[in-house]
């Protein structure tokens, strides 16, 4: 092991490029990894605990401000489940457009939500849209497959774009200028001419004791992500019946 180390450190790898990074599945599997790096069982159920407690604090008004914008147009560094769409090609689609990595718990746990959502929605004319940015590792050159790997293990079979660069790139120009945001794990939807109508700030939402999720916390750590995810199914139902 001292050996392969040295190795990497003379060839100019960190230990994060040089090992796969693991795709979390659920707020259980966050835990067990912290615990795997290092983390005592204490220390995990601490942070398991400040995160699930950011879920009820955050700040559900925080993209008031993009209300009503017409959607920036994109480019992305590569697509997945899809060939390269526009913004041109989505016209008279609703559209939900959620950013998300493999790495963040919240994100895990809002992956049965969106599948189905695209599920139910999808032969209504609803576009899903899922966008992975990067988080750990986020300076390395882009790699396609390790966003494939993130992809296939949380089974999302819906369009995927990828912003590498997502400080400089889309995520920058739809959401991270203006006020402080609360997440990164941001979701738009857009009305059939391509104007954002409705923003959820990050984080996660799901249907309620959706087991499948891996929740940790109990019912009411999650209520607010139950109510989130109903507002989320009135604003498609309502973009959706418009003209």
């Amino acid at each position: 092991m001292i050996l392969r180390l040295a190795i990497l450190l003379v060839l100019g790898i960190g230990l994060a490029q040089a090992e796969e990074i693991e795709t979390v599945q659920s707020w259980e599997h966050w835990r067990q990894l912290e615990i795997e790096d290092g983390m005592s069982e204490a220390e995990a159920d601490e942070r398991v605990a400040r995160s699930l407690a950011n879920l009820g604090a955050m700040d559900r008004g925080a993209g008031e401000d993009r209300i009503g914008v017409p959607a920036p147009s994109f480019e992305f560094d590569g697509w997945i489940n899809s060939q390269p769409l526009s913004l041109e090609d989505l016209r008279g689609q609703v559209v939900l457009v959620r950013w998300w990595t493999e790495t963040c718990p919240y994100c895990a746990s809002s992956a049965p939500a969106l599948r189905n959502i695209n599920e139910q929605y999808g032969p209504r004319g609803l576009t899903v849209i899922g966008v992975y940015h990067p988080k750990a590792d986020r300076d390395s050159p882009y790699n396609h497959e390790r966003v494939e790997r993130a992809v296939a293990a949380r089974n999302l079979d819906f369009p995927i774009a990828i912003d590498w660069d997502w400080r400089n790139g889309v995520l920058a120009d739809w959401w991270l200028t203006g006020p402080d945001r609360p997440a990164t794990s941001v979701t738009f939807l857009l009305d059939k001419d391509g104007v954002i109508q409705y923003v959820h700030p990050g984080m996660e939402y799901h249907a309620n004791n959706d087991s499948a999720n891996g929740l940790l916390g109990g019912d009411e750590a999650h209520q607010q992500c139950a109510a989130d995810m109903l507002g989320i199914q009135s604003q498609i139902e309502r973009l959706l019946a418009e003209y």
